[in-house]
């Protein structure tokens, strides 16, 4: 279904309700063009003293929001606030803080989400980052860091550079896994027949991980 789009933006935060901090969001905010929340994420965006250019969502969690705040309200039931984001707002790659944590239920929809979006989104909190890993990345790790990898959708994967490597592997959620992985240091390589696996990857490598995204 098309849609209009209502902000336009090289690289996007996207701004959530959910459990974070301050410090987080305007460490995020250091990356990106714009600021885009997620209904009550405007709170969190503005305690953080971020401008925000668009605030999207049902508006059930907003309170004293200025006057003068550009705002899309979107009684759509059926999606959250997060996805009514991504469908009104265009950008190379997203990056989403407050969807992380929290709620399970919130936290599994945010994944849901990233799956279905085909621009890149990386989810961040104060220690980790997520993404839908495309059909190929390569990224520099330190050797020993943490690295986990959980499909959510069946694929094929090739993993080279962690401790635990995979070789044409077949993944799903009730087959093979790669959670609780570690880095040796070489160059970590993936190769996915299809979108569906998430990385999960410690938050320092969020610029570097941007950048490849970026292409």
């Amino acid at each position: 279904m098309s849609c209009l789009i209502l902000h336009k933006s090289p690289i996007i935060l996207l701004v959530g309700a959910g459990p974070t901090s301050s410090s987080v969001i305007q460490a995020a905010a250091m990356h990106v063009v714009t600021v885009v929340a997620a209904d009550g994420g405007f709170q969190s965006a503005q305690a953080a003293g971020l401008d925000v250019a668009l605030v999207v969502g049902d508006m059930d969690s907003q309170v004293g929001m200025p006057k003068s705040q550009t705002f899309a309200k979107i009684d759509d039931r059926d999606t959250t606030d997060f996805e009514k984001c991504l469908r009104v707002c265009a950008a190379d790659i997203f990056l989403g803080v407050g969807f992380l944590g929290g709620r399970l239920d919130h936290q599994l929809a945010a994944f849901s989400a990233l799956l279905k979006e085909p621009k890149p989104v990386v989810l961040i909190d104060e220690h980790q980052l997520v993404f839908v890993v495309p059909t190929q990345f390569h990224l520099e790790l330190e050797a020993g860091a943490p690295v986990g990898f959980y499909p959510m959708l069946p694929v094929h994967v090739n993993l080279q550079g962690v401790q635990w490597p995979l070789n044409d592997a077949e993944m799903s959620p009730l087959g093979q896994i790669a959670t609780s992985n570690k880095s040796t240091g070489e160059l970590l390589t993936l190769k996915v027949d299809g979108p569906g696996l998430l990385a999960i990857l410690p938050v320092r490598y969020l610029g570097a991980v941007l950048e490849v995204l970026r292409g």
